[in-house]
Parts: structure tokens; C-alpha cells; sequence
């Protein structure tokens, strides 16, 4: 009698961790989630959009060139090295993901897409750089600039 409850919890408890396994998946976040990744863009930061009024202050929108017609949520990410005097940015990874369904697009303005990049502290007096050419990045705080 024991053993059948043993194996009955042996047996949720595999059926739980496949069903937690797949939805992960499907949401890009799971362990085989590389997998799906059917191409990987690179683009050079150009600009830094601080969040303004109201905003996170630990959070600046990087832009960058991008020609197509939208993005989604989440497609791009961007990494940096932070001093108390700099914030170097890295090169802006987009990842294409080869899933089902599609995403809630995100529009361009003036041919340029954005990627979140979170501070350890905020940017105050900083200034910002391209790490791969050392360029000194603009900083806004509005788009229509």
C-alpha cells in the first residue's frame, strides 16, 4: 500500500516539473529556450534615454539603429560596466525567437529601438560610453529632441 503512494507522488511530482518545464519554455525563460533562438542581431548604442520625472532612476532606454517595421517587449537586452564617474554600454543584443503565437509589437520613431538597461545607481552627473569605440553617448530626456 505504501509503495503505491510513493509512486503516485513520484509520479506528480515528475508530471509537475515537466508542466512547470514546458511553460517556462514557452515563455522563453526555460532551459532549452536557446534553443529556440532562430537569429541574434547586434547594434551599437547611439543615444540614452533617461525615464524623466517620475521615472526609475536606475533604469536609462538605450537606442539604437533598428529599420524594422517593429519590436517586442523584451527582444533586446544590453549589459554595462559602471563607474562612479562612467557608465561604459556594451553592444545591444537582439534576440529573434522561433515561438509560437507572436507579441505585442512596439512601434519605431525616426528608425530607432530601445533596449532597458538597468544602473546599479543612478546616472546623476555621469557619463555614458560606447564601449566597443569609446564615443561619449547623448543624453536625453525626451525622443521628439
Amino acid at each position: 500500500m505504501r509503495a503505491r503512494y510513493v509512486i503516485s507522488a513520484l509520479i506528480a511530482v515528475v508530471v509537475t516539473a515537466g508542466a512547470c518545464l514546458v511553460f517556462a519554455d514557452w515563455h522563453g525563460n526555460g532551459p532549452f529556450a536557446a534553443l529556440k533562438v532562430d537569429e541574434e542581431t547586434r547594434h551599437q548604442p547611439e543615444v540614452v534615454l533617461t525615464l524623466g520625472e517620475g521615472g526609475d532612476p536606475l533604469v536609462v532606454m538605450i537606442g539604437f539603429a533598428w529599420f524594422e517595421e517593429g519590436y517586442c517587449s523584451g527582444q533586446f537586452h544590453v549589459s554595462a560596466t559602471e563607474t562612479a564617474t562612467e557608465v561604459r554600454v556594451g553592444t545591444v543584443i537582439g534576440r529573434i525567437l522561433n515561438r509560437y503565437g507572436s507579441c505585442a509589437g512596439l512601434g519605431t520613431s525616426n528608425n530607432r529601438a530601445w533596449a532597458e538597461l538597468r544602473l546599479e545607481t543612478p546616472l546623476g552627473n555621469r557619463r555614458v560610453v560606447r564601449d566597443s569605440d569609446g564615443a561619449v553617448l547623448p543624453i536625453v530626456d525626451n525622443v521628439f529632441k
